[in-house]
């Protein structure tokens, strides 16, 4: 089977890094298959938006997506691990892990069951809390009550709630709207998200906690993938490692002009003392057994401690 029509959907917009990575696999792939293959990218989740991209590359409607991670863990449990709060911090952590087989073998299966297999990982970045109100949020304890916007993970849900939080769980469409209205208080998105919301001129201050790492999973559809040509496949692969070197250079310049845009708008950036980061992740620490070792099993939990280098 040859590559043939390759259709790329992306639930993000076509201007951030994501959608930017997303048009040079295009070109990477347009230019490794040449004129017999046509690729498509559909920005800003026209063909398929995040509630509906998965099923989309099921059915073989998308060829390749790249949701964040979460939105994988309805289908794959496993997944959560990787971004359990503490654990894994740095881009070379996550990308040591999703290839490291103990690991994978903790989610993957669930994937190739659905008809999908992970093909590479592009970098979001560190989940920072950004709130309104005149006081620094820099303890745990400094959450109790505060209304909180999360993804629909359950992982994150319970990272939150274990620090007292309300945590209120909403479409990222929302959050504009829903933070001005005061419907919630603060978000914990990673500061290139903050900015391209347009949140900055919104909230009060940051706190930069990084209780996780945030990434994408571009998933291809299974059948699609194997079916191709060694050949066909290894071009389609090379392409991904360009697009993915490129977006983890670009992921870390988009989050410091984040932080920047924030510190310029006058809105102080909190950073934390290493006992108060230790505070927080004592507090999230038993979010690890739900949602890890009861998840992934020992094994598993042993190698993302060894590599997020915890323990």
């Amino acid at each position: 089977m040859q590559a043939a029509d390759i259709i790329l959907s992306n639930d993000n917009n076509a201007v951030g890094v994501k959608g930017q990575t997303f048009d040079l696999l295009a070109a990477e792939i347009t230019k490794r298959l040449g004129d017999g293959t046509t690729v498509e990218v559909h920005h800003s989740g026209s063909l398929f938006d995040q509630k509906t991209q998965i099923q989309g590359l099921q059915l073989g409607s998308a060829t390749l997506i790249a949701p964040t991670s979460g939105i994988y863990a309805t289908m794959a449990p496993g997944v959560s691990a990787l971004t359990l709060p503490f654990l894994l911090s740095t881009p070379e952590q996550v990308q040591e892990a999703m290839q490291d087989e103990t690991v994978r073998a903790a989610f993957l299966p669930d994937f190739e069951a659905k008809n999908i297999v992970p093909v590479a990982v592009w970098m979001n970045g560190p989940r920072e809390l950004s709130y309104k109100g005149d006081k620094a949020i820099l303890l745990p304890e400094d959450m109790a009550g505060v209304k909180v916007r999360v993804q629909s993970v359950p992982s994150d849900i319970a990272a939150m709630n274990a620090v007292g939080a309300n945590v209120i769980a909403m479409s990222w469409s929302e959050v504009p709207t829903a933070l001005q209205q005061g419907v919630i208080d603060a978000v914990e998105p990673t500061a290139n998200a903050l900015s391209g919301a347009g949140l900055v001129e919104i909230i009060d201050q940051m706190t930069k906690f990084g209780y996780q790492y945030s990434f994408y999973i571009v998933g291809a559809n299974k059948t699609w993938w194997d079916g191709m040509s060694e050949s066909d496949r290894a071009a389609v692969q090379e392409a991904l490692d360009v697009a993915t070197a490129w977006n983890f250079e670009n992921a870390a310049k988009e989050n410091a002009a984040g932080y920047q845009e924030v510190i310029d708008a006058g809105k102080p950036v909190n950073e934390l003392t290493p006992e108060q980061r230790a505070a927080w992740a004592e507090a999230m620490k038993p979010v690890w057994k739900e949602f890890g070792d009861d998840v992934v099993g020992e094994a598993a939990m042993a190698r993302l401690r060894e590599i997020g280098g915890v323990n």
